[in-house]
């Protein structure tokens, strides 16, 4: 439907809009690894496992480590619903000690998606997020909730592998009235080796 696809492509432009205006001039630099495995147990309905490590200040420095379990339905071919369980460990450092925060993490997804051409597909994806940090030594247990709105846009085009994809997600403090705490903008591309075997690699703009 036409005016669907001008109002994803409206709340992209948006998001991309608050981003350039929450930028900040600190950097910082690190990788993101990550792999999974997908089960598809009919054809409207899949669920998997994925492990994820990141790094930060220039690779040097371990974030965090994750482990996920998720599945997702389609209840109809432009609606699918989601849900996850993650449990990660995050490195958090409180004068000259680090010490790694165990995290229990669940998630719930909307997902509407359309066909704006043959070879060009938007999503939007409403998510909503509670997080519980676990208590240890002189740091208290916290639990956070989010509502992460996330739009992206992917090239699918016939007789190729490659589906290069832009996005933008918005993360929405629901403790603290939905003010936006993280902005994630990002850019890539998928390559598909087989029915079975793919992989993805971009870049991502953080802004916290």
């Amino acid at each position: 439907v036409n005016w669907v696809r001008y109002i994803i492509l409206a709340v992209l432009l948006t998001f991309v809009f608050v981003a350039l205006s929450k930028a900040q001039t600190t950097y910082d630099f690190g990788v993101w690894y990550s792999a999974g495995m997908e089960k598809k147990i009919s054809a409207d309905w899949n669920a998997g496992i994925g492990t994820e490590l990141r790094t930060k200040h220039r690779r040097e420095y371990i974030d965090r480590w994750k482990l996920d379990i998720h599945s997702m339905y389609r209840i109809h071919r432009h609606l699918k619903l989601g849900a996850a369980y993650e449990l990660h460990l995050k490195n958090q450092t409180t004068g000259s000690e680090t010490v790694s925060l165990l995290h229990h993490r669940f998630m719930a997804d909307v997902v509407p998606s359309v066909s704006v051409s043959s070879w060009l597909k938007l999503s939007l994806r409403e998510r909503y997020q509670y997080t519980y940090r676990m208590a240890r030594h002189d740091i208290d247990a916290q639990h956070e909730h989010h509502l992460r709105s996330s739009i992206k846009a992917v090239m699918a085009m016939a007789q190729s592998k490659w589906e290069p994809f832009t996005s933008a997600e918005v993360f929405n403090n629901m403790g603290e009235g939905f003010t936006i705490d993280e902005i994630r903008l990002a850019v890539g591309t998928g390559h598909l080796f087989s029915l079975h075997h793919s992989v993805n690699i971009g870049y991502m703009l953080n802004l916290k």
